[in-house]
């Protein structure tokens, strides 16, 4: 059997074990193999006509670290400083906002912001559990066509919630960190983020050819189909982007695209001095959690990565709130990603099993 085919029964498999699944991709790019492929089961969209190979999707969460390297590429550059505070880099309005939230700006670093220890608290936070009713998401849900502004989603954190904890004492997945950085990105090049992104992290250079800022850059001129993605009922691209579109998440890609970017970054392809790979791969082992995170993820949990153990060896990378996983194993240069398009999965489904079932189908190559 070739390994087209093996990949091709894991994600047939996948598809009729889990009838909530719309459709499953997954790439595999492992260049010391000769593998560079990409299999696809289920359908475009629902009772719409079959999946293809290399279709586009919402990469969500995914975005994160994009968002991180390029933040370091600015820090290498000499333009930014993981020491600055967030009342330096964001004077003004947001500063001003987050100070009447309860939060000592003058003690938050963007260190903090890029690992999730900034204790600003998650305006998400409710699409990631059942204890909340009430949050964006269930906003979201009623008015799924409305523009948000960054500022609205931020200013959504301070007035919802309340602060994780003191700056560098706890572990608090925040989507509203990230999009703090990613206006710190735009303030400092003067860019938007997605053209900041492109720049900094060299799109053309590493071949990135279908990533890009939904409807805030241009979509590539050979627009690959979307594979549509559901969140319960709601078609996502009925969703408008601003939704997840300023630093958590924004980016619309691809797996061939995600697969060739976790391979270059893991690799040290992308950054200037090896430190600044050291720097972003440096975990947060013995720091508490905030708002039911598992002790395992925090200190798996690097700068805007995730470590993770999958088929005996070791990975780097990050899921997708709408179903993306995307891991690269640097020392065995196998880079795996999948997506099952849709965020709200049953107890019992496991994201990185079929990355260590496709690591596992390449034995004998």
């Amino acid at each position: 059997m070739s390994v087209e085919d093996r990949f091709q029964r894991l994600i047939d498999a996948d598809v009729a074990s889990w009838p909530q699944m719309p459709g499953r991709l997954l790439h595999v790019l492992a260049p010391g193999l000769g593998v560079d492929l990409e299999v696809a089961a289920g359908v475009q969209e629902l009772g719409d006509g079959p999946l293809q190979p290399g279709s586009r999707f919402r990469i969500a969460s995914v975005t994160k670290p994009f968002v991180a390297a390029a933040t370091l590429r600015l820090v290498e550059q000499g333009r930014l400083s993981l020491d600055q505070t967030a009342a330096e880099l964001l004077q003004g309005p947001y500063d001003e906002l987050l100070r009447s939230g309860g939060y000592d700006t003058g003690a938050i670093t963007l260190r903090h912001l890029l690992t999730h220890t900034s204790g600003i608290y998650d305006f998400a936070a409710d699409a990631y559990g059942d204890e909340l009713t009430d949050g964006f998401t269930a906003q979201v849900a009623k008015d799924p066509g409305r523009r948000w502004t960054r500022f609205e989603q931020i200013q959504w954190a301070v007035e919802y919630g309340k602060p994780y904890g003191p700056p560098g004492t706890v572990f608090g997945y925040s989507d509203t960190g990230a999009c703090l950085v990613g206006e710190v990105i735009e303030r400092t090049t003067g860019m938007t983020m997605g053209a900041a992104l492109r720049e900094l992290i060299g799109y053309e250079r590493l071949g990135l050819r279908t990533t890009w800022q939904e409807s805030i850059e241009d979509p590539p001129r050979d627009l690959p189909p979307l594979s549509h993605q559901y969140e319960r009922d709601l078609d996502v691209a009925d969703m408008d982007a601003s939704v997840d579109l300023y630093g958590g998440g924004g980016l619309m890609s691809t797996c061939g695209d995600l697969a060739r970017f976790f391979r270059a970054l893991l690799r040290d392809e992308i950054f200037e001095r090896p430190e600044t790979l050291a720097t972003m791969t440096e975990t947060l082992a013995g720091l508490p959690r905030a708002l039911g995170t598992s002790d395992e993820t925090v200190s798996n949990a690097a700068m805007y990565l995730f470590r993770a153990e999958a088929a005996d060896v070791t990975w780097w990378g990050h899921d997708g709130y709408w179903g993306t996983t995307a891991y690269t194993c640097p020392t065995r240069d196998v880079t795996v990603v999948t997506s099952h398009q849709r965020s709200d999965m049953p107890q019992g489904f496991k994201r990185m099993a079929l990355v260590a079932d496709a690591y596992i189908a390449l034995e004998g190559l």
